[in-house]
Order: C-alpha cells, then sequence, then structure tokens
C-alpha cells in the first residue's frame, strides 16, 4: 500500500487545477481532430494518412517544454512519435501509448464537419474524439504535466503516438516494436480497449483490457468449372460455396472460460443492468451457465468462444459465365491460446471439404496455375483452398493482479468510488497484441466515460466526446502515473 505521504511527492493535489488542466487537454485533442489522417484517407489527392504531420505538431508541443522526441517512419507519412522522460531506474518504463490514425466517415450522416472539432454544449465532436486521439491528448497533457512537475520518478515514462492501427498496425505499433524495441520497451504498456461506463451522470464501471482475440481474415477458395451458362454443370462453385457456408451456418467452437472472462462476468453480475444474467454469471466457470449466457446475448458468446463469420462474397466474371472460383472471406477472432490451424481444419470437417490446403495470399496466383496446370493435365488438383491474407500470432491474456491494476483500482476508489474496475477481453484487436506477444503487460484502459449512445461514435457518425470526460481522464491517468512512478 503507498501512503499519501509518498503519493504528494508525485502528485501536486494540493496546487494542480484540474479544470484548467481539462480545459488544455480539449484545445490538444482539438488541435489532433483538425489534423486530417484517416486511414486509409479518403482524399484523393493524398497517398497515406500521413500521421507524421501531426507527429510533427505534437513533436512541436514537447520541444517548447524542454522534451526531446524523435518520429519514426516506416515510409513517408506514416510517422509514429516517441519522447521519454527519464526517472531513477529504479522500476522498469511504463509506456504510455495512442494510435493518431481514425477511419473514414460519411460525410453525409454527420452533422458536423468531421473534422472541425466543434464544441457545442460542453461536447467536442470529430474523427478520433474517442478513437483514439482523445486518449492521444490526454496521455499527450499527462506527459507534459509530469515534466513541469519536477517529479522524481522511479520509472522512465514513455510516450507513443502510434500510425496504421486501423489497418492492423504494420506501418505503426508493430514495425515499431519489430524495428525499435528498445526504445518503447516496457513493464507495463497503457493503451486504449477499456471502457469507463457513464449512466446518469454516474461511472457504471471501469474496464482494464487484460486480453483480446486475435484477428485473422481467411479466405475460403473453391474451383468450378467454367463455361457457357445456357449448359449449367453439376460443380458451379457458387452452389459448391454456399452449401459450405450453408453446413457452417449453425456450427459453434467449443465455450472456453477464460481467466479474463470469468474475472468481467463476475465483475459486472451486480450492476442493476445485468440483473436478469446475474445468477448465471456468478455461476461461471459452469459450462451450463456459460452456455446459457453464450445463448442469450451476441457479446457474451464472443468473449466465451473463438468465432468466425463471413462478411465478404467474390466471384463470376460474366452473367452469362460459369463462374470458374468464388471465394469467401471468414473473418476469425481467435480466444487467447486457440490457434488459426484447428479453427480451419474443424471449419472444413465440418462443411466437408476434405483437406484444403492453407496457401499465404502473396503465393495464391502461382499456386493456383499449378493446380489449373494439373487440371488441363487431368493429375490430381485441389478444388479448394484456405487463402490467408495475415496470420496474426498468439497474444497470450496479460496478469489481473499487478502494480498497475492496483493504480487503476486506488485511483478509481478516490475519483469514483463505488465504480467497480473490471477486467475485460476486447472482442475486437487493438495494438497491445504486439506488446503481450512479447511477454509484456499491456493494458487497454481508455480513459473518456462515456455512455452506450455515445460509445456507438466509435467508428459510428457524429463521433463525439464530453468535455467534462476529457477533464477526468486527465486526472485519472495522471493519478494511475504518478502511483506507479512514485
Amino acid at each position: 500500500m503507498f501512503t499519501a505521504l509518498a503519493l504528494l511527492a508525485l502528485t501536486p493535489q494540493d496546487k494542480t487545477d484540474w479544470e484548467t488542466e481539462g480545459r488544455a487537454c480539449v484545445d490538444l485533442l482539438k488541435e489532433m481532430i483538425r489534423i486530417d489522417t484517416i486511414n486509409p484517407p479518403q482524399d484523393a489527392s493524398k497517398k497515406n494518412a500521413n500521421e507524421t504531420e501531426l507527429c510533427r505538431h505534437v513533436q512541436a508541443l514537447l520541444k517548447k517544454e524542454g522534451i526531446e522526441s524523435e518520429i519514426l517512419e516506416p515510409e513517408p507519412g506514416r510517422g509514429s512519435l516517441i519522447a521519454r522522460l527519464k526517472g531513477t531506474g529504479a522500476k522498469k518504463p511504463v509506456l504510455l501509448m495512442a494510435h493518431i490514425d481514425v477511419v473514414g466517415v460519411d460525410r453525409g450522416k454527420w452533422t458536423v464537419d468531421p473534422v472541425s472539432a466543434m464544441e457545442k454544449d460542453g461536447i467536442v465532436y470529430g474523427r478520433g474524439a474517442i478513437d483514439d486521439k482523445g486518449m492521444a491528448a490526454v496521455i499527450t497533457h499527462v506527459f507534459r504535466m509530469l515534466k513541469r512537475s519536477g517529479a522524481k520518478l522511479s520509472r522512465d515514462v514513455i510516450l507513443m503516438l502510434n500510425a496504421d492501427e486501423e489497418s492492423g498496425g504494420l506501418r505503426g505499433a508493430k514495425w515499431v516494436v519489430d524495428n525499435h524495441f528498445g526504445k518503447v520497451d516496457a513493464e507495463f504498456v497503457i493503451n486504449e480497449g477499456g471502457r469507463i461506463g457513464l449512466k446518469e451522470g454516474k461511472l457504471t464501471q471501469v474496464g482494464v483490457q487484460c486480453a483480446e482475440k486475435i484477428y485473422n481474415d481467411v479466405r475460403l477458395w473453391m474451383r468450378g468449372t467454367s463455361g457457357h451458362s445456357s449448359v449449367p454443370r453439376p460443380d458451379n462453385a457458387i452452389f459448391n460455396l454456399t452449401a459450405a457456408l450453408e453446413k457452417l451456418r449453425g456450427f459453434r467452437t467449443p465455450l472456453r472460460v477464460t481467466e479474463v472472462a470469468k474475472a468481467y462476468f463476475h465483475g459486472i453480475a451486480d450492476q442493476p443492468a445485468y440483473a436478469e444474467h446475474r445468477d448465471l454469471m456468478k455461476a461461471l466457470p459452469n459450462p451450463e451457465a456459460a452456455e446459457e449466457l453464450a445463448r442469450r446475448d451476441p457479446r457474451f458468446n464472443a468473449m466465451l468462444r473463438t468465432t468466425f463469420v463471413p462478411t465478404v462474397i467474390k466471384g463470376g466474371i460474366r452473367v452469362n459465365v460459369l463462374p470458374p472460383d468464388v471465394e469467401v472471406n471468414l473473418n476469425i477472432r481467435l480466444l487467447p491460446g486457440d490457434r488459426l490451424e484447428d479453427l480451419l481444419a474443424a471449419l472444413a470437417k465440418h462443411a466437408e471439404l476434405g483437406n484444403p490446403p492453407v496457401v499465404a495470399a502473396a503465393e495464391f496466383e502461382a499456386w493456383k496455375s499449378k493446380q489449373e496446370e494439373a487440371l488441363r493435365a487431368g493429375k490430381e488438383h485441389h478444388a479448394a483452398a484456405w487463402v490467408t491474407d495475415l496470420v496474426e500470432e498468439d497474444a497470450p491474456a496479460t496478469p489481473i493482479d499487478t502494480d498497475l491494476v492496483a493504480a487503476v483500482r486506488e485511483a478509481t476508489k478516490e475519483m469514483a468510488p463505488g465504480a467497480p474496475v473490471v477486467p475485460s477481453m476486447s472482442t475486437g484487436a487493438t495494438d497491445s497484441r504486439f506488446f503481450r506477444a512479447k511477454g509484456r503487460h499491456a493494458y487497454g484502459l481508455m480513459p473518456l466515460p462515456v455512455t452506450e449512445e455515445e460509445e456507438m461514435g466509435f467508428h459510428g457518425h457524429d463521433e463525439r466526446v464530453r468535455v467534462s470526460s476529457v477533464r477526468f481522464g486527465v486526472e485519472f491517468v495522471y493519478q494511475i502515473v504518478s502511483r506507479l512512478s512514485r
């Protein structure tokens, strides 16, 4: 346990004007929103999201505080910023991380300009307000505050604003981890992922993401015999594929209650919103209770098993030609510890596909040409294949009980008494997975309280964040980092 005296050395609670600090962070957020980093860009004149422009803006702000930083680029425009505040080295570093690219917009469905950062009635509107420039602004401002405080830190505090998260992170966090890991290596990573719930002006819970499902896209490709459509053939590729998909419609992978899932359901069980599920949640990991929860709510189901779902289908070349081949994309989210090859084998068995080979997308066209040669020569060939665009490595769950989670609990107790701190597992993917794969303790902690309606702004229309939520986030993150670095 920490003492009030120890914390005071890092946290100037008697001097800090949190309203002023919150206002400064809001202004920074608005500056970030106005720099267009949509990924991929919707402006035809732009070649890429150009995260470097935003990085340079932040770099200039940090320099005014006497903070040196660097921008790393795997290619022009795709920059990630890294800065470090030196500590005594008594403890290993903590990394504050947020991505600065954002998803596209359908401007016709927005009531405001999505890059105007309009502020109205205590709310800031704009693409990235909560995903993820809101967090980027909070951790950048906290970083500046730590520098100004002159506090003696027991560990280095690292700031990273990274590119390309919305397209998989290959030119952002993953590239930095693969090529410059020493610059961002840390005992703890604080990133997006968790949620702080807000209802009727009260915080309902503080979610700490300790695990995430592993994202994969795999295409199931099937061959057919082409020819004139006036002479149908029994091995029509589209019929064959739809028959396989129909067999997979009702297929479910085995349920598995992970430790993080159990902690999550136990943590939310007493909230009024889950009253009808309370007994089932508290009964976990009971298999019957898990099965019933999965049946009741698709969100619960996604937390309790590996999932797959068809998302895109392509096939055919002309309306009067039998399709030579067809393919469907299966979007796969693996529970930590599950293997992609095991899932593909189970899917093939259930759909009665035999044993289709797994072919990397980069090699697929060459592989398909060889199959066509074998077909013409009357030799054995494959009529189906799994095509893998990107195979993500497994990212193990982060421990639930560490100094960082303890710091979150203490900060929550002080700032939001009564709100439970709930470990969670994201059904989507974040850049934390690259650090978890390295054995580092990465946590998703979105410090901006949001209502259920506001949460719909993630990748939606009229994305927005409350000014009061930004002010809360600044103090909350400052409190957490202070406790970790005392």
